[in-house]
């Protein structure tokens, strides 16, 4: 047996040096073809992608101002969470308002007297909120935006406070900021929208 008798593997694959080409590959055309793959591979991925978001109901501009928006959300219940008032009342625009049982407060400082004075501020809760009944539908710089909020006592772990949060939210140099905003009562419901 010579020094290069192969092996022959069961499915009776013929090795590799008994190949031979009728052309040979240069690196050119091995780069070239291996730029065209990755970049159908890339166009492959992508496409239904971008397809799906174009096609999403209620949003206009995309994923990445969506999530920016569940952010604000998130700020907005870390804030009453840790009775943080300086980032509850920073997540407002300076021309902001909001209407609770038909009164309606108006600027940054009726923020912070409001929440200062609320439930959040005077006893210490954990917010809560499910996230699938939320709804966002944004049209340039603004936003309608749905939230609820349902307030857990943490020394005694009731639920003692359901309310819903809706209303205009506004792009102020790249942050969403709540703006024209309505409270009112949501009692637990897992399918009833409490606002419009």
């Amino acid at each position: 047996m010579s020094s290069h008798a192969w092996k022959l593997p069961v499915t009776g694959a013929v090795p590799a040096q008994e190949h031979s080409t009728a052309k040979d590959i240069t690196r050119r055309a091995l780069l070239r073809t291996g730029v065209l793959g990755a970049a159908m591979g890339t166009a492959t991925l992508t496409m239904p992608v971008l397809a799906r978001a174009a096609s999403a109901p209620g949003v206009s501009h995309g994923s990445e101002q969506i999530g920016e928006i569940y952010e604000l959300q998130a700020a907005f219940h870390r804030a009453k969470s840790h009775q943080d008032i300086d980032l509850m009342v920073s997540l407002w625009a300076e021309d902001c308002t909001f209407t609770l049982n038909g009164t309606t407060f108006s600027g940054k400082d009726a923020v912070r007297a409001f929440f200062l004075a609320s439930g959040s501020w005077t006893s210490h809760r954990m917010s809560f909120v499910p996230s699938f009944k939320d709804q966002i539908q944004v049209n340039g710089d603004t936003a309608f935006l749905y939230f609820e909020c349902h307030d857990v006592d943490l020394v005694s772990g009731l639920v003692v406070t359901h309310l819903f949060n809706a209303g205009t939210i506004r792009n102020v140099a790249g942050t969403w900021l709540f703006w024209k905003m309505n409270f009112g009562t949501a009692p637990l419901s897992v399918d009833t929208i409490y606002f419009p």
